[in-house]
């Protein structure tokens, strides 16, 4: 493990997320105290629901936190696997229903058609995000950079001048379906000031721990730095 890596593992599900929870709030305070603004950029996903419920009643100046998405799959908000919807029935309830929401997904046929289009309303918020939370797959993916894709080389690339690009994906287990998708780039990743990563069972620390160049998940920690913080739970 990289010394400029925090890892910290939990024994319950329930501190996992209370303690997540606590470490997102911490960070977004800090920044609407030192600005009077804040930017939260969310994963999909089955593990950060309930981190996004917790963090939905908690007394934050939600008008002036906007909330991003770290990628999306290419499908309307309507859809089962739409990460915009998770984060509208978890984090955007309660208390957080203030928050200014950016969405990923445009009218656009294709993600490659909206890429450029959709840097412009992704661009200034993602120039320096505040809180990123991400999580990673068995294969070794995280965001939406899955190795081998169509795309990856520019999502991926540090000389990258939009903060989004799109990707789509050899179709696996893992993609399911819908490989088709919207995520941000290096260069987002490289200057968000906070990154948490949720990770769970211990095949994933294996594959996080191996340091694979072929797992997109080390492209990450290198962009990343010493923003990255890894949250795990056996």
């Amino acid at each position: 493990m990289a010394s400029a890596t925090e890892f910290h593992a939990f024994g319950t599900k329930e501190t996992f997320e209370t303690e997540a929870a606590d470490w997102i709030e911490a960070r977004l305070a800090d920044a609407l105290s030192r600005r009077g603004k804040a930017t939260l950029f969310c994963s999909g996903g089955s593990t950060p629901g309930p981190i996004y419920e917790s963090l939905s009643k908690l007394n934050l100046d939600w008008e002036n936190i906007t909330v991003g998405l770290a990628d999306e799959r290419w499908v309307e908000e309507t859809h089962d696997a739409s990460n915009a919807a998770l984060v509208r029935n978890t984090l955007l309830q309660n208390k957080a229903a203030k928050a200014n929401f950016l969405s990923m997904k445009t009218d656009r046929e294709s993600a490659a058609e909206a890429a450029a289009d959709l840097d412009k309303a992704y661009g200034g918020p993602a120039s320096a995000i505040d809180v990123l939370i991400l999580g990673m797959g068995q294969d070794g993916h995280t965001l939406s950079w899955f190795a081998n894709a169509k795309g990856l080389g520019a999502a991926t690339d540090p000389g990258n001048l939009l903060s989004v690009a799109a990707i789509n994906a050899p179709k696996t287990k893992v993609t399911g379906e819908i490989t088709e998708r919207m995520t941000l780039t290096y260069p987002a990743v490289a200057r968000a000031r906070s990154i948490l990563l949720l990770m769970s069972g211990d095949r994933k620390k294996s594959v996080f721990e191996a340091r694979n160049p072929a797992h997109p998940v080390s492209t990450m920690r290198k962009a990343a730095g010493k923003a990255l913080t890894v949250f795990y739970r056996s």
